[in-house]
């Protein structure tokens, strides 16, 4: 029996610590996800149930599927590749693996194959962490330095902006985006949460252009226009809200990931689902990811 809370439904009651970085595989018709200090991806079939699971060995900030199968993960020593078939991990390409306290947090590709990730403090100091743009020989370009959570990535559908979510200072930043160059201008902050709001985690750019947010601590997904207003507010039965993706046969299903992690034990008693995965139907359709090209 499937259990509902108004407009959501509770599509898979994992309890996870630190539920991630949803994807949507068109393919395997599974919702891939992660749970980040476990350092494990899991892939989800909601007709079926679970499916594939694999661990990294370190916590794991976002991953993306390979053009030619397999996964490119962003963990906390940097880049590797990783096979769900076989349960496999290979660190290719350290990044900021002599910074013991930072850690790999959200992230995904461009049009061009490129993968977009960012890294953070793990006690969150102000401006310790840097968005990264990986290029398919991954050439590690370091692109924006200064960052606090640097969070939520996605662009929008004609690929002329991309938005940052930077969860430490509750901001959504546009930029100019150069699809050819891979490069980044003209920064301008469309969302500044307020003090009741939560702050801005994962995010996802639906097919008109406009923005659906988690918000964590403010058990909601927002729903923004491209330049910052809010457009519907989707409550959630949990405070810690982490990401959203489209996906479905016809990508009109909106899943949600949240978190236990931070909730003391009061609170996990009312929020029985924190850290399961819920699903909406917006009535709109959403964007397929990217594959990395590399």
């Amino acid at each position: 029996m499937s259990v509902q809370y108004g407009q959501l439904d509770l599509v898979h009651d994992v309890k996870a610590n630190l539920g991630e970085g949803p994807w949507w595989d068109a393919e395997s018709r599974a919702l891939l996800w992660l749970d980040l200090f476990k350092g494990a991806i899991h892939s989800y079939k909601p007709t079926l149930g679970d499916g594939l699971s694999m661990e990294v060995g370190q916590p794991i900030g976002m991953f993306a599927l390979r053009a030619d199968g397999g996964l490119l993960a962003a963990v906390r020593d940097g880049l590797g590749f990783a096979d769900l078939e076989t349960g496999m991990f290979e660190l290719t390409v350290p990044v900021e693996a002599d910074i013991t306290s930072n850690r790999a947090n959200d992230g995904v590709c461009d049009a061009m194959g490129r993968f977009w990730w960012g890294t953070m403090a793990a006690d969150q100091t102000p401006g310790a962490g840097t968005l990264y743009r990986v290029d398919p020989d991954l050439t590690v370009v370091p692109v924006i330095r200064g960052t606090t959570t640097s969070n939520g990535i996605d662009f929008s559908p004609d690929n002329s902006r991309m938005y940052h979510a930077d969860t430490g200072t509750g901001k959504i930043t546009a930029y100019r985006f150069d699809l050819a160059a891979g490069t980044l201008s003209d920064p301008q902050v469309i969302f500044a949460s307020g003090a009741t709001d939560g702050r801005p985690d994962g995010l996802a750019v639906d097919a008109a252009g406009n923005l659906w947010v988690a918000m964590w601590g403010g058990s909601c997904v927002l729903h923004l226009t491209p330049d910052g207003n809010v457009i519907d507010r989707i409550s959630t039965p949990v405070t810690n809200v982490t990401s959203v993706a489209f996906g479905g046969e016809d990508l009109d299903e909106l899943f949600i990931t949240t978190a236990r992690h931070g909730l003391n034990d009061e609170t996990l008693a009312r929020e029985q689902h924190a850290g399961s995965i819920f699903r909406y139907k917006p009535g709109l359709t959403g964007l397929l990811p990217h594959r990395f090209a590399g």
